[in-house]
């Protein structure tokens, strides 16, 4: 029986670097050519080794994989056809910013198999975005969404950010109610980190402006309740979407499932291996075909590991653990390894026992950090 696994592809390109972001990516975008190729050849060179594997979805994210050509995105879609076995109703996703996007990609993007677009709007106010340093207003991104759909595109998630300098809790609400108003299928909706390496990370001014936790709880209490409302359930913390429009992607690193990855800074879990890339394109695309070289960390993990790894994890989803699922997996007793860990936010409210297992509560995803930190065994 063929095992399921996912496949991500990084494209590190973007015209310019958000003040908030700290993904790897890249400005020089004359490597892109050559970035391609060898991709390529990387994807090709995984032929023998997943010929058990049936892959189910495809992500393709960045960076700005909207910077690509229609021609190639063809061309690596085309080798992941050639090299893996792909499920005919695989699901193939890719992360697009308006400002990047005209008809004829899109058109092309479609045609060459990508059937679910993830569009960055971050917030539907335009100071909001230019303070992000987006190279988009609202009105290019309403063009871009109208034009994916005129394009064909039925699946489509919009990402929105919240605890952004300066926001109140009305603005928030305001592009809450326009990212609905456009009816997507998927609304990703993450609080702003402030990460120490980027621009708003050295901006002691910027940080002054961020909302405060109080603040913080009350836009994701209010808009989580908001988003579910207008039909989109919560299935993750920060994932709402309409039913069975759920990313199916993102779904397997949430369940510990298989996913391989192609380019640099990219992670993988597959055959029994976790590992990771160099961050450095132009070593990339030096020797793209020997992972031993492009290898940034590799380990095999213990079922120990993994077990903790899957309840890490498990944690993010709406569901929670299963725990029949948990010991069936690792031969393990969910209730006597964890049992007493939980009692305390169980009292408090912070998690809720289910029929098959537990779960965080929404308040409890708030903290969640602070919750897996005192019950996991890092």
């Amino acid at each position: 029986m063929e095992r399921r696994l996912g496949i991500y592809i990084h494209i590190p390109f973007c015209i310019r670097k958000c003040a908030y972001c700290d993904f790897y990516s890249i400005t020089a975008t004359e490597l892109r050519a050559d970035y391609v190729n060898a991709l390529i050849s990387q994807i090709k060179a995984f032929r023998m080794a997943a010929k058990n594997y049936l892959v189910d979805s495809v992500y393709i994210g960045g960076g700005t994989p909207s910077m690509l050509s229609g021609e190639e995105m063809t061309r690596i879609l085309s080798a992941l056809r050639m090299t893996f076995h792909l499920s005919d109703d695989v699901e193939i996703s890719m992360e697009a910013n308006p400002g990047t996007l005209d008809g004829e990609k899109l058109a092309a993007y479609r045609e060459a198999g990508v059937n679910r677009l993830s569009l960055g709007l971050q917030s539907a106010d335009n100071t909001e975005l230019q303070k992000l340093s987006r190279i988009h207003t609202r009105q290019d991104f309403e063009a871009s969404f109208l034009l994916a759909r005129l394009e064909g595109f039925q699946n489509i998630n919009i990402d929105l950010m919240y605890a952004l300098p300066g926001q109140t809790g009305e603005k928030l609400a305001d592009t809450l109610s326009y990212a609905i108003s456009l009816n997507p299928e998927h609304i990703s909706f993450y609080g702003l980190k402030i990460e120490p390496e980027t621009p708003f990370g050295r901006d002691p001014d910027i940080q002054m402006e961020i909302p405060d936790e109080d603040e913080q709880y009350h836009m994701y209490l209010t808009s989580a309740k908001t988003l579910e409302s207008a039909g989109y359930p919560q299935y993750e913390i920060s994932n709402f979407a309409k039913v069975g429009k759920e990313c199916r992607h993102n779904l397997k690193y949430w369940k510990c499932e298989e996913y391989l990855s192609f380019g640099p800074a990219a992670y993988s879990f597959f055959d029994g291996k976790m590992f990771s890339y160099i961050k450095d394109v132009e070593r990339y695309l030096m020797t793209p075909t020997d992972s031993h070289a492009l290898f940034d960390e590799m380990s095999v993990p213990s079922k120990e590991e993994l077990a903790t790894q899957f309840v890490m994890v498990g944690f993010r989803l709406r569901r929670g653990i299963n725990i029949a699922e948990y010991n069936a997996r690792f031969d393990d007793d969910f209730e006597a390894r964890y049992r007493e860990k939980i009692k305390p936010f169980l009292a408090r409210k912070y998690m809720v026992q289910t029929k098959e297992g537990y779960r965080l509560s929404r308040r409890g995803m708030l903290i969640s950090n602070y919750i897996l930190s005192e019950i996991l065994e890092f």
